[in-house]
């Protein structure tokens, strides 16, 4: 089984919009509108058998209606993540309201949400988290480069440490652009990494040492669609070369262990 444990869709409505305003963002270009029509398509032609959808709320008040929309989304080949928000007013409600609803996931994105990892608000939602999602954050650069990133290797190891608990997936390899630091802080550590929009633009001889040192147990694949196809997010791990089991773990098995053998939702 292929699952890309890290995409992102929109509802119809408001898909134009949102990929205009990330890409102005993030300099990244859709290989489609990322509506759920599109990506089901895309994973028949890539052969992906399951999906994460990862909604991030950029605005406290987004929370509750993207949840909405979330909990509806069929589950048959779709694993909807949930939405949450360090400045939320009601993050205990909507932790629950998930969790009633079988979401397995949560995406954080502190960039765009405008929150950094050690703010109150923030140490008090990871406590609240607890072990109870999957957490899935976004990690380092982007391609239209940010100044004083937050999400950095050294402060996501910082926080493995203070919420061990927290069942952490760091996204882009631990930290797009920054996989030196990536191996000096995190490798090792009891986190998942993604290969999404790492593996392939990254080098391919550090993309190996990483998955090495770190553990292939504990990497995970995924596309980023729409901003890279699944196809070609297939193709960049298979061409490092990895022992098939390896592989085969790396583009399903891990993530369906990390989500405790079940994306029934």
């Amino acid at each position: 089984m292929i699952i890309d444990s890290h995409t992102h869709a929109f509802p119809d409505k408001v898909a134009p919009a949102a990929v205009e305003a990330l890409q102005t963002a993030y300099g990244a270009v859709p290989v489609l509108l990322p509506t759920i029509d599109n990506l089901l398509r895309h994973m028949d032609e890539a052969g992906v058998d399951k999906s994460v959808v990862c909604p991030v709320a950029t605005r406290p008040e987004q929370v509750r209606s993207i949840n909405r929309w979330i909990l509806e989304l069929p589950r048959d080949r779709l694993i909807p993540f949930g939405a949450l928000h360090p400045h939320c007013d009601d993050s205990d409600a909507q932790i629950r309201r998930l969790l009633d609803g079988g979401i397995q996931g949560i995406k954080f994105q502190p960039f765009f949400q405008g929150f950094t990892l050690a703010e109150p608000a923030a140490e008090a939602l990871f406590e609240a988290i607890a072990d109870q999602f999957l957490l899935v954050m976004h990690a380092g650069d982007e391609i239209i480069p940010i100044p004083d990133i937050e999400p950095i290797p050294q402060r996501l190891a910082a926080l493995a440490e203070r919420h061990p608990y927290v069942r952490l997936v760091i996204a882009h390899m631990g930290g797009y652009q920054l996989w030196d630091d990536v191996e000096q802080h995190l490798v090792g550590r009891s986190v998942y990494l993604d290969t999404c929009y790492a593996v392939g633009h990254g080098p391919d001889g550090q993309m190996r040492r990483i998955i090495e040192a770190h553990g292939a147990d504990r990497i995970v694949w995924g596309s980023d669609f729409p901003w890279e196809s699944q196809s070609g997010a297939v193709a960049n791990l298979r061409a490092l070369g990895l022992p098939a089991e390896q592989e085969q773990a790396i583009l399903g098995g891990n993530l369906l262990r990390a989500l405790g053998g079940s994306t029934d939702g």
